[in-house]
């Protein structure tokens, strides 16, 4: 009588926990930063990368055992290029793109591309590689979302300022003056009644906090309306 679960069966199941294992630590910290792709998702997108891979690998051996001697051959890595291809689309659908051109959600799909080689890593077996890997991913993430002054970016705000007069904006230039800040996609609005309205993109130095920009720009007369990017 043939073995419903034999030792093999029990080994492929400790790898599916292992890949589910993975996804969870990785997930975990993409959920506690409120991202789209969170602790279920990463769990899924591992174990059925891990599951994929050991279908890939082993799944066929009773094929080959009763035609091999017919020449019959087997290409292990085509189920495997399928899942590189399907979630590349997957990984797609995270990214964002804002009506202002800015971009989210980057991070989040490069997180899940290195869970799918994380759990299909773990489904050939490299458990090693698997592990070491989440490791290196969960120090990327938490290290380097600190702000390291190596690291950091500027913020970016989206601001209206409405002008009664033509020295208006010098004023505005010179109280901005001290932050270094940096304009872009300026766009001017002249009103009816000779007043005027710039919207623009300002780019703050990396020295200032998301609280201290709202604090300089609540404290400038000019402003209108803002938006931290």
């Amino acid at each position: 009588m043939e073995k419903i679960i034999t030792h093999y069966d029990l080994v492929y199941l400790f790898r599916i926990l292992l890949s589910i294992f993975a996804g969870a630590i990785i997930g975990y910290e993409r959920q506690q930063r409120v991202k789209v792709a969170g602790l279920r998702t990463h769990i899924l997108i591992s174990m059925a990368s891990a599951l994929m891979m050991i279908v890939s690998k082993y799944a066929f051996f009773d094929v080959l055992a009763e035609f091999g001697h017919f020449g019959l051959g087997l290409d292990v890595s085509r189920v495997a290029a399928g899942i590189i291809a399907g979630m590349g689309i997957f990984s797609g659908g995270i990214v964002f793109i804002g009506k202002r051109g800015n971009v989210s959600g980057l991070t989040t799909a490069a997180g899940i591309w290195a869970t799918i080689g994380i759990g299909m890593v773990i489904g050939a077996g490299m458990y090693v590689v698997g592990i070491g890997s989440v490791v290196m991913v969960e120090a990327v993430q938490i290290l380097l979302h600190h702000d390291l002054a190596i690291y950091r970016h500027s913020i970016v705000v989206s601001a209206t300022f409405a002008f009664n007069d033509k020295e208006d904006y010098s004023r505005l230039l010179q109280k901005l003056e001290p932050y270094k800040v940096k304009f872009s996609s300026m766009r001017w609005e002249k009103e009816s009644d000779d007043t005027a309205k710039l919207k623009c993109n300002i780019a703050f130095g990396t020295k200032e906090e998301r609280d201290d920009i709202i604090r300089i720009l609540n404290s400038i007369d000019e402003t209108k309306s803002f938006e931290l990017l």
